[in-house]
């Protein structure tokens, strides 16, 4: 019976001994989650600093790029083939002006950035394109026989034309007269849409406020606002004209147009008599006050990065302002990321090197 007893008595460690041990396991399964969500976290962390400096370094890029483009849009004399990249000796300047006796001469000097919109390698991981808003359609008080043409070139059904043609004159005019097909304050009150303003558009984007064109096709009006400026009216450029404008003013395309492009990519077009002449076509209007073949001072510049929106801004150069900028900035907002057709070239130029370099 003693050894009996010994045994109970030395029963009650054995148990403390066990819950002590569950105790601690139980501790230790804690302190593995509590370390292991502690991880996690610190990974996410980790993954979204990753992820905003990749972010900040692709706005960075951007802003180069554009601060790039403005630089020289600003410094560089433009020619007919676009934007070089080289500022112009003190000898070959005064060449130039001698051969237009005064006037600066805008033949091409080779390794220009074009105007047309091709697309270009920035810096670091960004791309951008340029558009000399003369090459695009004007909707700053379009003429209505240049309106149809333009609408015809997309596509429009000659019976829907005016339609459009009619609201849109309205919509930018300063009277209350209701156009043959157009529309006033009191058709739109009717629909229980905003009134027109009377004025011109502020962006291209602002046609899808007009009655008529709000029911297009979205794609199709897309269309319409990259192809159109607001912030230029005058003769239009074909040399930076962009394809889909082309049978709008050359006949006989999509031959014609294409004979035209691939003469402007060798040589770009210096007048419209040499553009009758090569392609043995007549352009319409008056080929002397109508067209012109020197860019604009109003540039379009779309620029965007490895993710997200691009930003769009529309620029007009201003050298010789008094006490103000070389350039002004017309508008800036962000717009969907091009389709390209083309893969985006490199420049050639060490403006948009990574690597540090000398620049002039």
């Amino acid at each position: 019976m003693p050894p009996v007893a010994s045994d109970l008595r030395r029963a009650p460690p054995r148990q403390s001994a066990g819950f002590v041990l569950a105790v601690t396991l139980w501790l230790l399964a804690g302190i593995a989650i509590v370390v292991g969500l502690i991880t996690l976290w610190s990974l996410d962390e980790v993954r979204d600093a990753a992820r905003d400096r990749e972010r900040v370094e692709a706005q960075l890029e951007l802003m180069g790029t554009r601060d790039t483009l403005l630089y020289l849009a600003s410094t560089r004399d433009i020619t007919i083939a676009g934007l070089p990249t080289e500022a112009l000796s003190e000898e070959e300047r005064a060449t130039r002006l001698l051969k237009e006796f005064g006037a600066f001469d805008r033949s091409p000097r080779g390794g220009e950035l074009r105007l047309d919109g091709q697309p270009y390698l920035g810096l670091g991981s960004s791309a951008f394109l340029m558009q000399d808003e003369s090459g695009l359609y004007s909707l700053v008080w379009p003429a209505a026989d240049n309106l149809d043409r333009f609408l015809a070139s997309r596509g429009m059904d000659s019976k829907k034309i005016p339609g459009l043609r009619d609201p849109l004159l309205d919509y930018i005019d300063q009277d209350q007269l209701t156009r043959l097909h157009g529309a006033e304050a009191g058709d739109y009150e009717r629909e229980d849409l905003p009134a027109p303003p009377n004025r011109r558009l502020l962006l291209p984007k602002e046609v899808g406020r007009v009655m008529g064109w709000r029911d297009l096709p979205r794609e199709q009006r897309n269309q319409i606002v990259e192809l159109s400026t607001t912030y230029y009216a005058g003769a239009v450029n074909l040399n930076t004209m962009p394809p889909a404008l082309l049978p709008g003013w050359l006949q006989g395309c999509p031959e014609t147009c294409d004979t035209f492009r691939a003469q402007r990519e060798l040589r770009p077009f210096r007048s419209s008599l040499e553009v009758e002449t090569l392609l043995g076509v007549r352009l319409p209007g008056d080929g002397a006050v109508e067209y012109r073949y020197a860019p604009s001072d109003v540039l379009r510049l779309t620029l965007w990065g490895r993710t997200g929106a691009a930003l769009r801004i529309h620029v007009q150069l201003t050298p010789l302002a008094d006490q103000t900028g070389p350039w002004s900035i017309l508008a800036a907002y962000p717009v969907p990321r091009p389709a390209l057709n083309a893969t985006p070239k490199p420049t050639s130029s060490a403006f948009f090197a990574d690597a540090p370099t000398d620049r002039p």
